[in-house]
């Protein structure tokens, strides 16, 4: 493969800055500009001072360079990492250099894509290095860190193993037809098929658990027009993010925010009032107000402390039935201005909120934090979670293919059919790890990490 370089932080001003090199070449390339150490001769997991000079010999920045030989480097192949200062101009400088001696500019997540195709790591794990970068909690980044580590492809690969003894199994019986000896028999073909079911079941259980931990907490906060809908998205990010007038229908579209509360990642939406009007603009804003709600974990409903019952009564005419699994909060606003003996006797065990008290709105805190703690811890069975969509989407067609094995096992039906189903599952699994992919997958996998990555 061709020698690969690119900027490995983030671009800008920094104190430093690491620029990657790998490929067959790399270390040719590097010590082409390099001057200092013969980069060549060094053993591996080296640093060495000295500077960049471009072609002209003209002195681009005093650098380190650290040399990683193959295959002990993060994409398998020799690769160097060059530390320079961190501005623009130093490493635009720097990555010119190395370009004109031959290497090209890296592709998005092509570093980890080599270290896939060289075999450093499997497409679940390389997948859970873009998740570490992106992790905005303690949980996202923990279950990113186990994923790196390995657990959920242990998983898929254990259950994969056992569903390759099965198909071999079951091949060598239709080997042996005509002499009709069976090498597995039915009840302990059906029992390892239902074992790999009940595992594969087991991780998909933990997604709805992993989407909330990798995306964040929805939270809708929904309601009349001007209940102060906006002003609690503005006081809970402690910025000015969404208008607030006296006018109503102001919000006209969502506002989505993401948001840490003690630790726990959130995703605050705005939406718009929900009401009766001919304007077209806001009738298209209420009817993403309602999408918003059907998919929402936390539906927060607001209505006027001062209303009482009447304001509860009036939004709860709004809305339609909720999904078993969804919390719906009522939140009084504005309760700053009715008596601190009412704010416990506020209708349908609603809770009182404040932009002006800072005691009401840290009880607000606490309690959104504490529901999105329970919705995030996963099940006591669960040794894996699953946070990906795409890992999601193998293990359900992996599970299908063995509930259809199941099915023929239990017609009656000979080897050869229920052959075909687990092997369906087997290339599901495959699929999901890396051990059966296309280049689209890759492709679109891939391009969804940073430059450098």
């Amino acid at each position: 493969m061709a020698t690969i370089a690119a900027l490995a932080t983030p671009p800008g001003t920094a104190g430093l800055a690491v620029i990657r090199i790998s490929g067959d070449d790399a270390l040719r390339c590097t010590a082409a500009v390099f001057h200092g150490k013969d980069l060549a001769s060094v053993p591996t997991h080296t640093a060495h001072y000295g500077s960049v000079r471009d072609a002209a010999g003209t002195l681009i920045d005093e650098v380190i360079a650290t040399v990683f030989r193959a295959p002990r480097s993060y994409t398998g192949e020799d690769s160097v990492e060059i530390s320079c200062h961190g501005g623009s101009a130093v490493t635009r400088g720097v990555l010119a250099a190395l370009l004109e001696t031959g290497a090209r500019h890296a592709e998005p997540g092509e570093f980890t894509r080599r270290a896939f195709l060289n075999g450093r790591m499997d497409l679940v794990q390389a997948e859970a290095v873009a998740d570490l970068i992106h992790a905005q909690s303690r949980d996202a980044h923990r279950a990113s860190m186990e994923q790196l580590e390995g657990a959920l492809s242990a998983h898929v690969r254990e259950i994969r193993e056992k569903l390759m003894h099965a198909a071999s199994m079951l091949e060598l019986s239709l080997d042996f037809v005509e002499e009709d000896v069976s090498f597995l028999s039915a009840e302990e073909l059906l029992e390892l098929v239902r074992e790999a079911d009940r595992s594969i079941g087991t991780a998909l259980d933990s997604f709805g658990t992993g989407r909330l931990v990798r995306e964040g907490v929805r939270v809708a906060l929904m309601g009349l027009p001007n209940v102060g809908k906006s002003s609690l998205l503005n006081a809970l990010l402690e910025t000015d993010r969404a208008i607030v007038t006296d006018i109503p229908g102001t919000t006209r579209d969502f506002i989505e925010e993401p948001l840490l509360l003690r630790g726990q990642l959130f995703r605050f939406i705005d939406t718009a009032g929900l009401r009766s009007t001919g304007d077209i603009v806001e009738r298209e804003g209420i009817a993403r107000t309602h999408a918003i709600m059907r998919e929402a974990d936390i539906v927060c409903m607001l209505s006027e402390a001062t209303e009482g019952q009447r304001g509860h009564d009036a939004l709860s005419e709004l809305f339609p039935a909720f999904r078993p699994e969804q919390e719906v909060l009522r939140l009084y606003t504005k309760s700053d201005l009715i008596d601190a003996g009412l704010r416990d006797v506020l209708p349908g065990a609603g809770i009182p909120v404040s932009v002006r008290d800072k005691v009401l709105l840290d009880q607000l805190r606490d309690r959104l934090s504490e529901i999105g703690r329970d919705m995030c811890r996963p099940t006591e069975r669960a040794r894996i979670l699953v946070t990906n969509a795409r890992h999601a989407d193998c293990l359900r067609k992996g599970r299908a293919a063995l509930q259809r094995a199941v099915a023929a096992l239990g017609a009656g039906r000979t080897e050869e059919f229920v052959a075909i189903d687990v092997r369906e599952a087997i290339e599901a699994l495959g699929e999901m790890i890396g051990e059966v992919t296309s280049d689209d997958v890759l492709n679109g996998i891939f391009s969804r990490f940073c430059i450098g990555k």
